[in-house]
């Protein structure tokens, strides 16, 4: 799309017209927007076109329809957080975030439903409503959780990129779940000024996309960073290679209570790798993903409860039933407790890089399960058990499409690396699409199975 408006191909106009016909035929059904910023968009395309026809480009973002998650600062409208709590949280100023993607001249086309605090990994929202999985027929499957409505708006081709959070998994379980790329970039690569907060300690933000290679150049045009995509070319950048590439991949015990199909396509990845010329060897953890997550936990919930818990402990206040226990949870942790997981942190960090070792990056499915009607979903049973410990141990992640289930539900597959790896692991992630074509499966109306 970029290189085509650079032509003259198109217009900035006409993929943003494209989009909210897209979304006005879709999102009855999906749910995926809050709000829609029509008027505001059509006026920025308008201006970005003129900014082109005077050879002003501004590079492969110029032009480009992009979603937000409505915890996102936009300046003069509401950031909800998913919480109707929060209905008058009208932002003073756009987040750092909004505001690169104003001066690499995106065209922000809305906000998209999330879970409420950002709080939960299923994709439900008890009272703004939960999006709808595009991949579900007549049930209403889980989006995956927080950035749901991000992940089901590029699912759903109405924006071809968008924006989420990652606290605990929140980009890159909606990503699986949905069939789509989302990438979380070590922690702070992108600023989260302006970001409704749920842990500072964890919160990150991250990009959604059907593709590594736009994940990698949305990145690379956000940051400044020419190693994550080394040229401002839309398509000159040579395909990376897996050959030679250190990587890791789980012992057979961590994988126990897997979904059978989730199995066979992460055995077929480790394959594939091989194959490229990569060399695999076996991550030994310093403890057990229980571990990981009962320290995560002890953080992200004590964080959520300086920041929520006046809200959750006045029962007369609608929360979500999912979100609300939660957040109390946090509150009656005790000062003490919430140290010591900061400091076993840490250590696991520590731990962590010795296991990791010479290893360039490493495999893991990124959830459990794929899609689950949302009705049936156990809240205290998250899919984040493989994704977590990218928030936890600040490493970079990200999750492409690795298959589909006997239903024709997506499968996710991690590939994460160290802290400020964020090159090498869209490196391995655009090699690993390169070789194979679950990214060029497309969702459209009457496509489910």
């Amino acid at each position: 799309m970029g290189e085509m408006l650079r032509s003259g191909a198109c217009t900035s106009l006409d993929l943003t017209e494209y989009a909210l016909r897209r979304i006005d035929e879709l999102d009855g059904r999906l749910h995926a927007f809050v709000e829609i910023y029509a008027k505001e968009a059509l006026l920025a395309a308008e201006a970005a076109d003129q900014l082109i026809r005077a050879g002003h480009w501004l590079g492969p973002l110029h032009g480009i329809p992009v979603a937000l998650k409505d915890n996102i600062d936009v300046r003069g409208r509401p950031s909800t957080a998913g919480s109707t709590l929060l209905s008058d949280n009208t932002a003073k100023a756009d987040a750092w975030i909004t505001q690169r993607l104003l001066e690499c001249g995106a065209i922000v086309v809305g906000k998209t439903h999330m879970v409420e605090f950002a709080l939960g990994a299923w994709g439900a929202n008890e009272f703004m409503g939960a999006p709808r999985n595009p991949w579900g027929r007549g049930a209403h499957l889980s989006p995956g959780g927080s950035s749901s409505g991000s992940a089901v708006a590029v699912a759903a081709g109405m924006v071809p990129l968008s924006v989420g959070t990652d606290t605990g998994a929140s980009v890159r379980v909606p990503a699986a779940l949905c069939g789509v790329t989302g990438f979380k970039p070590t922690i702070g690569r992108l600023r989260s000024e302006g970001v409704v907060p749920l842990s500072t300690t964890l919160d990150s933000v991250g990009v959604l996309a059907q593709t590594a290679e736009d994940a990698a150049l949305m990145f690379a045009e956000l940051t400044g960073d020419r190693h994550a995509f080394p040229t401002s070319q839309v398509n000159a950048g040579a395909t990376p290679s897996l050959e030679g590439l250190r990587v890791g991949f789980l012992d057979a015990a961590d994988l126990d209570g897997l979904q059978p199909e989730i199995h066979v396509a992460y055995m077929r990845v480790l394959d594939t790798f091989r194959a490229q010329g990569a060399h695999l060897r076996k991550l030994v953890l310093p403890t057990s993903f229980d571990d990981f997550a009962d320290v995560a936990s002890t953080i992200l919930l004590s964080e959520a409860a300086a920041s929520w818990g006046h809200l959750a402990a006045n029962s007369s206040l609608q929360m979500d039933a999912s979100v609300r226990p939660r957040i109390l949870a946090g509150a009656r942790f005790t000062a003490a407790k919430y140290v010591s997981a900061c400091r076993r942190r840490e250590e696991l960090q520590a731990q962590f890089a010795d296991s990791l070792g010479d290893l360039d990056v490493f495999l893991t499915p990124t959830s459990q399960w794929t899609a689950r009607p949302l009705s049936d979903v156990d809240h205290a049973n998250p899919p984040v058990r493989y994704a977590r410990i990218g928030n936890l141990l600040d490493l970079c992640g990200i999750s492409v499409q690795a298959g589909e289930d006997e239903n024709g539900l997506p499968i996710g597959l991690q590939i994460a690396g160290p802290t400020n790896a964020d090159a090498r692991v869209l490196d391995a992630a655009r090699g690993y699409q390169a070789c194979t074509s679950w990214h060029q499966r497309r969702w459209s109306p009457g496509s489910e199975r």
